[in-house]
C-alpha cells in the first residue's frame, strides 16, 4: 500500500496546488460553481494514474543465493511493514473520528424537535429537526437526509432570510453534495500524511458553499444579497458546531470569503474557461497515455526487483520423523508493491511432501519493487528453489538448478 501511495504523490500533489490556487484566485473569473466542478479532476486523475502500466518479464531465472536455517534469526528489513502498520493507524483514527461526528449529528436530530413548517416546498425524503445546539442549518444523511436547524432560527431570521438560507440547504441536496463530501473524508483519510489532502479537504468545502451561494442568489436583487449575507454573519456569530471536520460556519475565512463572493459576484471570462478546460482535458490525457501501455520487458539479473523480508520455511515435522530431505522449485510474480502472487509449484521432490510450506514461505515475502519512469512495474516470471536438508552443505544438482535461487532449510 505504501508504494501506490508514493506512486500517486507526484501528479496528484501537483493537481492539489493547481485546484487550490484556482479556489483562492480564480473564483472571480470562473465562477464558484465551474471551480466546484473541477475538483471532479481528483478522482479523474487517480483513475487515470492507475490504468494497466508495463509489466516487467524477467529473462534469466537466477536470483540472489541466500542459505536459510532453521531457528536462525533472519536479517528482516520490516521498515515498510512499519509505515503500512503507521499509515492505516492514521486512516482509521480520521475515518473513526468522522464517523462519530457523524453519530453525534445523528444523535441530535433524533433527540430535536420537528415543528418547524418551512414557507418553501421541500422534498418528501427531508425531515427538519431543531435543535439549541446548532446556529446554523446543517444538512445531514445520504439516505434519509435531515436538516437540522436552530431552535431559534424562526425569531433570529427574517422571513426572507429563512427562505434564502433553506433553499441554500437544498442546492446541497439536490446535488448529492454530502455524497461528496463522504468521498473527500475517505480522500483525506487515505492521504493523511499529505497536507496538500487537508489544504484542497478545506478548499474543495469552501468552494462548495460558495457554489450554493452562487446558485441560490444567481439574479437575485440587491436585498436578497444583503439579507443573505447579515444571516451568514449571524450564523458565524453564533456558532456553536463542533461536530464535524469542517464547519461552513464556524470558519472565519470561509464566512468572509463567502461575504465578500456575494458582494462582488464573478464575472465568467470565456477564454479563461477554455484555458482551464483544456489543461485539465491535457493534463488526464497525459497521465493516462503514461499508464496504459500494458507492454513487457526483459531486465538483467542486476535490474531485478531486490528482497526485502524473507520468511524461512517450517521443515515439516512428518519429513523429519521419516528422514526425508527434497527440493521445491516455485514460480512467481512480484506486484507493483512488492507482495508476491500467482505463486505456482513447478518441481517438487519428493510430491507433496513440502509444497505446502514451500508456498506458505513464500507469500510472506517481501521484495522491493522495480522502479521504471518513477513508477513501481510488476514483474513476472520470477522463480526460487527451496532444498530442504537435514544434514550439512550441498552442491548443486544442476545446471538448471544453479540459473535459480537456492535457499536450504536445515533442520
Amino acid at each position: 500500500m505504501i508504494n501506490w501511495l508514493i506512486e500517486q504523490q507526484l501528479v496528484l500533489s501537483f493537481l492539489l496546488l493547481v485546484l487550490i490556487g484556482i479556489e483562492a484566485k480564480g473564483i472571480k473569473s470562473l465562477g464558484a460553481k465551474l471551480v466546484y466542478l473541477l475538483w471532479l479532476l481528483v478522482p479523474c486523475l487517480l483513475i487515470a494514474n492507475n490504468l494497466p502500466q508495463d509489466v516487467i518479464s524477467v529473462s534469466d531465472q537466477s536470483i540472489y543465493s541466500y542459505i536459510v536455517k532453521v531457528g536462525a534469526t533472519n536479517n528482516v528489513n520490516d521498515i515498510s511493514v512499519n509505515w503500512n502498520i503507521f499509515w492505516f493507524c492514521g486512516c482509521l483514527t480520521i475515518l473513526l473520528l468522522g464517523a462519530y461526528s457523524q453519530w453525534q449529528i445523528h444523535h441530535l436530530s433524533k433527540s430535536g424537535q420537528q415543528d418547524f413548517i418551512p414557507k418553501v416546498k421541500l422534498p418528501k425524503s427531508l425531515t427538519i429537526v431543531t435543535n439549541t445546539q446548532f446556529s446554523g442549518p446543517v444538512l445531514s444523511g445520504i439516505f434519509n437526509p435531515t436538516l437540522l436547524i436552530p431552535e431559534d432560527f424562526c425569531t433570529r431570521f427574517s422571513q426572507r432570510q429563512q427562505d434564502l438560507i433553506i433553499a441554500h440547504e437544498l442546492v446541497h441536496l439536490r446535488r448529492q453534495d454530502n455524497v461528496f463530501n463522504l468521498f473527500a473524508l475517505i480522500f483525506v483519510a487515505v492521504f493523511w500524511f499529505n497536507p496538500l489532502a487537508w489544504m484542497a479537504y478545506r478548499a474543495f468545502r469552501r468552494s462548495q458553499e460558495l457554489a450554493c451561494d452562487e446558485t441560490v442568489l444567481d439574479q437575485a436583487p440587491k436585498q436578497d444579497q444583503i439579507s443573505y449575507s447579515k444571516a451568514l454573519v449571524q450564523c458565524a456569530e453564533h456558532s456553536l458546531h463542533s461536530f464535524s471536520i469542517y464547519s461552513p460556519y464556524g470558519e472565519k475565512h470561509t464566512m468572509l470569503k463567502r461575504i465578500k463572493n456575494i458582494q462582488h459576484p464573478a464575472k465568467v471570462k470565456p477564454a479563461l474557461l477554455g484555458l482551464c478546460i483544456a489543461i485539465g482535458s491535457t493534463l488526464l490525457a497525459s497521465v493516462a497515455f503514461a499508464n496504459m501501455a500494458e507492454q513487457s520487458y526483459t531486465v538483467k539479473a542486476e535490474e531485478e526487483a531486490n528482497p526485502v523480508i524473507r520468511i524461512e520455511p517450517k521443515y515439516p515435522v512428518e519429513a523429519v520423523q521419516n528422514n526425508q530431505e527434497g527440493s521445491v522449485i516455485l514460480q512467481f510474480d512480484i506486484a507493483k508493491d512488492g507482495s508476491t502472487d500467482n505463486i505456482e509449484v513447478l518441481e517438487s521432490f519428493p510430491q507433496h511432501v513440502f509444497d505446502k510450506v514451500s508456498v506458505t514461505a513464500l507469500k510472506q515475502w517481501t521484495y522491493k519493487p522495480r522502479i521504471q519512469g518513477g513508477q513501481a512495474q510488476r514483474q513476472t516470471g520470477l522463480k526460487v528453489q527451496l532444498d530442504y536438508r537435514l544434514g550439512p552443505d550441498y552442491a548443486s544438482q544442476s545446471d538448471e538448478h544453479a540459473k535459480l535461487e537456492k535457499i536450504k532449510v536445515q533442520h
